[in-house]
């Protein structure tokens, strides 16, 4: 009898000792957040939260908060008096700022975040073109959440537009003394969204912007990458493409006398899939070579010579300087940089379509 009754005992303290189910239905899940600017003083928080309701049959539903303050925590707290139901925000999943927020510096925010254990560091953060209340809380009449519609659609960009961007990424490049932050940037429309381009940061503050266009290339000199799109200009109004394109940047760093030497090899193999007023002859996609090799290597010079002269370095050339040369002198580096003579060059190979190599 003893025996039992200890066993019960333990059965009951065991059970009061488990952690609390939290049913989906009976939570707020959190899955973005947003920052607008009111003032120099305060910002206002925006949180898009999935509301699962009981049907089976019933698609889930994006509910939006929003709270002024000046600090995090306290936005937090005013959100969540506006909610019945315990907000959860371990499932965030995109961070976004307001390009007026963004211009004075995000460097708060993506500190509060880090600390969070609760948030992965896989969250991808972006500037948005408008308030962030807006685009969380348009329709945009699709069988998804909103959240997870704008994460597909940066997710996708990533793989064509622009390198990748976490919160991991970006708070390293704001850390580190030889390389400059970059996030995406998306503007909401009537029934939709886009990617806009990127957004270059000195420090934590936004400075310049990218279009869709630059930041392709942008992505070119940045990381090694397949499945990217790009064209050659054939003539005033023909036009050559260029599908599944591989591409893999190399850095060559190196000090003499004279001091440092910068250059940039990127090497591109990519389908010749259309080829505007050429054939696929031998000849011809010899000349869409060629002219490829031009016109990619001027406009990546192009934005090289763009970041030297706003003296940003999102390329992280300083981060590949100091780890090929020994005992580099980070502030002469930064002092050198913008007159730096940083070459950009392109090997590249085209295949006609239909053509195996």
């Amino acid at each position: 009898m003893k025996k039992w009754l200890l066993a019960l005992c333990c059965v009951l303290v065991l059970g009061g000792c488990a952690p609390r189910t939290k049913v989906i239905e009976d939570i707020q899940l959190i899955q973005a957040i947003g920052y607008d600017y009111v003032n120099k003083n305060e910002f206002r928080s925006v949180a898009g939260s999935l509301i699962v309701l009981p049907s089976e049959e019933t698609l889930p539903q994006t509910k939006v908060f929003t709270a002024t303050g000046n600090t995090s925590r306290i936005t937090q707290k005013k959100m969540q008096a506006k909610s019945s139901k315990y907000m959860v925000v371990g499932r965030i999943g995109l961070m976004l700022f307001q390009d007026r927020l963004a211009e004075d510096g995000i460097f708060y925010f993506l500190n509060v975040h880090q600390r969070d254990s609760m948030i992965g560091r896989n969250l991808r953060p972006a500037i948005v073109e408008g308030k962030t209340f807006d685009l969380l809380s348009k329709n945009y009449q699709l069988d998804t959440t909103v959240y997870q519609y704008l994460n597909e659609l940066l997710e996708q960009s990533e793989r064509e537009i622009y390198p990748r961007v976490t919160l991991h990424t970006a708070l390293y490049q704001y850390y580190a003394e030889g390389t400059d932050m970059f996030l995406p940037i998306i503007k909401g429309n009537d029934d939709h969204a886009r990617v806009t381009g990127l957004a270059l940061f000195k420090e934590d503050r936004y400075i310049d912007k990218l279009n869709v266009h630059e930041a392709s290339f942008f992505k070119l000199l940045s990381e090694p990458f397949r499945g990217g799109f790009y064209q050659v200009q054939i003539s005033s109004d023909s036009f050559a493409s260029l599908e599944n394109v591989q591409a893999t940047p190399q850095y060559t760093i190196t000090k003499d006398d004279n001091g440092l030497h910068v250059s940039i090899l990127v090497y591109m193999k990519g389908v010749v899939s259309e080829s505007g007023d050429l054939s696929m002859s031998a000849k011809d996609l010899t000349k869409i070579k060629e002219l490829g090799i031009q016109q990619f290597e001027e406009q990546m010079q192009t934005l090289v010579n763009r970041f030297q002269q706003r003296g940003i370095d999102p390329i992280g050339l300083g981060d590949v300087a100091s780890s090929k040369i020994r005992h580099l002198n980070m502030e002469q580096w930064h002092d050198t940089y913008p007159s730096l003579d940083i070459d950009v060059n392109v090997d590249l190979t085209v295949i006609g379509s239909g053509i195996t190599d």
